[in-house]
């Protein structure tokens, strides 16, 4: 099978390991590729050529002795510009942290390091990852290889970009409110956003170097790729314990035994919490889900019994809102009352977020509480369903609109921040895994993406099962005039 810049991770690294192309030869591949698509898509905002290149070199080196470094030997990647690499400038978008070099690794990028990854550069997020789209100060905004005039999404939207438009294998970034799941969606790609504490965040911006560590709750960091197999590879990798965060358990990665498709159970909702989504969207997972039925699955148009998503949305709010505070207190209160002036408070997440401002801490431990509450109804659902398919988003990828500019969605007018994370936050305040896939293209052309939840802890059995929904829905397809 011949290798391009659109082959898998999993492709890739089998190619370099049989010699079929030299780890040089691929970074050279890439490199090109990058000095001709990224100045339209201003997708990797820090580049490391000199770096890569010494690192290819000692890849091939170490192959000619017989030595593999791991699982990703000579594999080029990408990072989000929020997660610390040592010699390499992490800005998190913000600018006092223009010219920060940090002296060590992130965990998650000291372990793809480790297993052979070779890291180009970093990739444009929105100052210290709070918006939906990948836009800053500093660099500039990222385009959407899809179409230039749309964002590719935030946070991770470069890494989105940059995997998309072949630019990079793979790219790990992080998800509080759906920032891996919300680009890979808009971009046409697949993405992990994995159980909370499934892997440590030490090393993340937006806790600026130096500050106590205080977002302890539903950031997760996880992968975008061109396939499940990719990702499966690289959460093998980045997750478990680790010495810099106490609190990651060594829960370990156990590989399911086989199930065939028909034995599976999905409940699916295009429909949470009375948030619209475009019927194109609609349409394409309703045709996912008789698709399945047809299968011989068990379908059920449905909810999670009992499971609020108001309350799950004000308790989102009071959470991150709180936390983030505790770093910054001042960008708390402007961050909140952009949001409660674009919201008001009809919906519950400006409510939560107030409410998170200015929490005591006895306000901080009754969300916490209301929290618990919700991952109990949604686990006792999970003991009927092995996944909830939905939505990622109301609808393809938006343009480049300031922030709290209103989503159109049909006939309706969705608020921004409601249009952005309604259907992903409250899979971060419940701590599930989610796997996005792509699904189907707009009238637009743009891609639409599917979201499968599914029971905490349970990412391997997620990913087996997002394999076998993706000979339905399809493998990745690069966008026009990237091939």
């Amino acid at each position: 099978m011949p290798v391009d810049a659109f082959s898998s991770a999993t492709e890739l690294a089998a190619a370099l390991r049989a010699r079929r192309i030299s780890a040089r030869e691929l970074i050279e591949l890439h490199l090109a590729r990058i000095a001709r698509h990224n100045p339209s898509l201003n997708a990797i905002c820090t580049l490391d050529e000199a770096g890569a290149r010494r690192r290819a070199q000692d890849a091939d080196a170490a192959l000619g002795r017989g030595e593999l470094w791991g699982p990703l030997h000579g594999v080029p990647m990408t990072i989000k510009d929020a997660l610390e690499s040592a010699g390499l400038r992490t800005t998190g978008g913000h600018p006092p942290l223009k010219d920060y070099v940090p002296a060590a690794d992130a965990p998650a990028v000291a372990r793809l390091r480790s297993a052979g990854a070779i890291l180009l550069g970093k990739t444009n997020v929105p100052p210290l990852s709070a918006d939906y789209r990948a836009d800053n100060p500093i660099f500039g905004r990222t385009n959407n290889p899809w179409n230039l005039e749309r964002t590719p999404g935030g946070s991770t939207g470069g890494g989105a970009a940059a995997v998309a438009a072949g630019l990079s294998a793979f790219d790990v970034g992080s998800d509080l409110a759906g920032s891996v799941r919300t680009p890979a969606h808009f971009c046409g790609l697949f993405a992990l956003k994995p159980t909370e504490r499934r892997v440590p965040n030490a090393g993340h911006i937006p806790e600026p170097p130096g500050v106590p560590r205080a977002v302890r709750h539903m950031n997760v960091l996880g992968p975008l790729a061109r396939s499940v197999e990719d990702l499966a590879l690289v959460m093998r990798t980045i997750c478990g314990a680790h010495d810099a965060e106490p609190d990651v358990p060594p829960v370990p990665w156990i590989e399911p035994p086989a199930r065939p498709l028909k034995a599976h159970r999905f409940a699916w909702s295009a429909d949470l919490g009375r948030v619209p989504v475009t019927r194109e969207t609609r349409g394409a997972i309703q045709k996912l889900a008789d698709t399945l039925a047809n299968a011989g699955c068990r379908v059920e148009e449905r909810n999670p019994e009992g499971f609020s998503y108001d309350d799950a949305w004000e308790a989102w709010g009071e959470i991150a809102i709180a936390e983030r505070a505790a770093t910054g207190a001042e960008r708390s209160r402007e961050r909140v009352a952009a949001l409660n002036s674009a919201l008001g408070e009809a919906w519950a997440v400006a409510r939560g977020s107030a409410k998170g401002v200015r929490a005591s801490i006895a306000d901080y431990m009754v969300s916490l509480t209301r929290r618990d509450a919700l991952i109990a109804t949604i686990e006792r659902f999970f003991d009927q369903w092995d996944a909830l398919i939905c939505p990622v988003s109301v609808s393809p990828a938006i343009g480049h609109v300031p922030f709290g500019t209103p989503v159109e969605v049909d006939e309706a007018s969705v608020p921004y921040f409601i249009a952005g994370t309604a259907y992903t936050c409250p899979f971060n305040l419940t701590g599930s895994p989610a796997v996005v896939l792509p699904l189907a293209r707009s009238r637009d052309g743009l891609p639409i993406g599917v979201q499968l939840v599914g029971r905490r802890w349970t990412e391997p059995a997620l990913l087996a099962l997002a394999q076998q929904i993706s000979f339905i829905t399809g493998p990745f397809t690069a966008p026009p005039g990237y091939r």
